[in-house]
């Protein structure tokens, strides 16, 4: 399935500037073993906050840094704090932002994340989740006590190439929890007291909120 008309899709795509050698280093690696990344539209949205934001970010699953990179690259006093359990991919994304050259802005915290949340200090005003799509109820459960008072949160693949939008028991190429856990968590967001929130068709699909006051 796609989110969007492959027309479009494919003008969207001819919009997109070079990248920089590492990003695009970055991208082949990804793509040759088969390493989730967040679509560049959804790194270049999150570059968009940085740079006007300049937050303290709170990013749930580094990978190999390629989300993280887009971000740090547009941060002037802010930083990332990054959370990832794999230690090969956390020493990839540790190569790739010291060769980015963003390596003083970010603070990579190995281990599971339901663990590590626990003991970061915040207050934090972005905060990024993109890593098991089980978790991501539990992950936001945890992290907000430790946000600022009118942060932001994206949240990553809420969309799931559009197979959140097929019918109970179709086959599709996303897991059965995955796709409970983003259909709850899109309805959860968009009924929310506590934040103001909107889908939006970002690359694999974005939820992006704002706390209330």
């Amino acid at each position: 399935m796609r989110i969007l008309d492959e027309v479009v899709e494919r003008y969207l795509h001819g919009l997109q500037p070079e990248r920089s050698s590492v990003m695009r280093e970055m991208e082949k690696h990804a793509e040759r073993d088969g390493i989730p990344i967040v679509e560049w539209e959804t790194g270049r949205f999150l570059a968009l906050l940085c740079r006007v934001l300049d937050p303290v970010v709170l990013e749930v699953g580094t990978a190999i840094g390629y989300s993280t990179l887009h971000m740090a690259e547009q941060l002037e006093n802010g930083r990332v704090v990054t959370l990832e359990r794999d230690q090969e991919r956390a020493d990839q994304a540790r190569d790739y932002l010291e060769r980015g050259g963003v390596s003083e802005r970010v603070e990579i915290v190995e281990g599971d994340a339901l663990e590590t949340l626990a003991g970061l200090d915040g207050p934090f005003d972005l905060l990024f989740v993109d890593a098991r799509k089980g978790e991501y109820a539990r992950y936001i459960e945890i992290a907000e006590p430790k946000l600022s008072e009118r942060a932001l949160m994206v949240v990553d693949n809420l969309l799931m190439s559009g197979e959140v939008a097929l019918p109970e028991g179709v086959d599709t190429r996303w897991n059965a929890d995955s796709l409970a856990s983003a259909r709850a968590l899109n309805s959860e967001l968009i009924g929310s007291d506590d934040w103001l929130a909107c889908v939006l068709p970002v690359g694999d699909g974005i939820g992006v909120a704002a706390r209330r006051a």
